[in-house]
């Protein structure tokens, strides 16, 4: 199935004393294309639209909610009490999260161009091969998901404002840019006793502000196997490397590129459908770029969680970490807290447990309690309670 659309809009000012903006052309066209091979087999999704415009420089501020309610998190780095632009993070804990961001408009508009591409293709073998013999068969085990999603706009009027494959967020013509890659390659996808998958995984951003850009990236490679070795036991790991990098004109200390290594083995007892209970373990490493400074934080992590269910009341789940981490770098900066977590040096605890229950059909409470405890710092607990009603 094909889908295109072309509209051409002509704008002519007609009392130049409204306006200060110059009579413009403006094209615009969309394609939109879906297939579907062998019984399904085979599906995919291709879109495409390109075009021009206007995009509104943009301001933000972060306004301070109810603890918990919120996404970001403020610390004082230099210590003046003073809320800088760069003083804000992504919350790791629920008792940080105390502020959100608001985007406020300007008076102040950029002509730009704009392209934005969507594909996405997954093969299922398995649907036409999975009686068959020989080679067939085993193909048949492999299974394929990939997505491509894009949108750039850019200020400059080439035949390169139109190439979705333009992926530079060090582009300097670049107003906004948003980029989603992945691809998951399956190996006994639906299979009860082994499976494997291999994903690799980019994402990268790029927003106009009124006083500069912030683009961000973060590209992995991550391979997961699942063997159960018993009908009680199940082994899972984990293993991912990849880069995340930040880079921010409209402030100071934000910019860095850090490479990390880890890897999250998983021992899972299941003696029923009511417990389970694994040992996790994850060893990580991660640098930063000698151009951004270099530190180096070593993360080790033993940790046991649990969950209990009961059929049509309710569960119990909870868990406790012991985090180690060694970190050569200073702590008091927007680095430091993307390096260690929102963690310190040294050996740190951390902590949950939940309970959620049906109380009646349509009425559902839940508790939750989470704490965390760092060398040199006093604990810290938090917690919560949450009603649920469902018409």
């Amino acid at each position: 199935k094909l889908n295109a659309l072309v509209s051409y809009r002509s704008l002519r000012i007609e009392d130049e004393t409204l306006i200060a903006q110059p009579p413009e052309n403006t094209l615009l066209g969309r394609v939109d294309y879906n297939l579907k091979l062998f019984k399904g087999a085979l599906t995919a999704n291709t879109f495409y639209e390109a075009g021009s415009g206007l995009e509104l420089r943009k301001e933000f501020l972060y306004i301070e909610v109810n603890t918990g309610q919120g996404v970001y998190t403020w610390i004082d780095y230099n210590g003046d009490g003073i809320k800088d632009l760069n003083e804000f993070e992504i919350a790791q804990y629920a008792d940080q999260a105390n502020y959100i961001r608001v985007f406020t408009p300007t008076n102040e508009y950029v002509r730009t161009y704009s392209n934005e591409f969507n594909q996405s293709v997954f093969w299922r073998p398995e649907r036409i091969w999975s009686n068959e013999k020989g080679s067939k068969k085993f193909l048949a085990r492999f299974s394929n998901q990939a997505r491509f999603r894009i949108s750039r706009k850019t200020a400059d009027q080439t035949l390169d404002s139109y190439n979705p494959f333009l992926r530079d967020i060090a582009d300097t013509s670049l107003i906004s840019f948003s980029s989603t890659v992945r691809n998951t390659l399956f190996f006994n996808r639906t299979n009860a006793l082994f499976g494997a998958d291999y994903t690799y995984s980019e994402v990268g951003s790029k927003i106009l502000l009124a006083n500069g850009f912030d683009g961000r990236l973060n590209n992995f490679h991550q391979i997961n196997m699942r063997w159960n070795i018993k009908k009680k036991f199940t082994l899972t790991n984990a293993g991912e490397f990849g880069v995340r990098a930040s880079s921010a004109d409209y402030t100071t200390g934000r910019d860095y590129s850090i490479t990390y290594y880890k890897i999250q083995p998983s021992f899972i007892f299941q003696p029923n459908t009511k417990l389970r209970v694994s040992l996790d373990l994850r060893w990580e490493d991660k640098e930063n770029a000698q151009e951004f400074g270099g530190e180096i934080a070593e993360i080790r992590d033993i940790g046991v969680q649990f969950k209990f269910n009961q059929a049509q009341q309710g569960s119990l789940q909870g868990g406790i970490n012991a985090v180690n981490i060694a970190y050569n770098g200073v702590q008091n900066n927007a680095l430091s807290f993307e390096m260690l977590e929102s963690l310190r040096p040294g050996v740190n605890y951390t902590w949950t447990l939940s309970y959620q229950r049906s109380i009646s059909k349509n009425l559902q409470v839940s508790i939750q309690y989470n704490g965390r405890k760092s060398e040199g710092n006093s604990a810290i607990h938090a917690g919560g309670v949450e009603v649920r009603a469902f018409f």
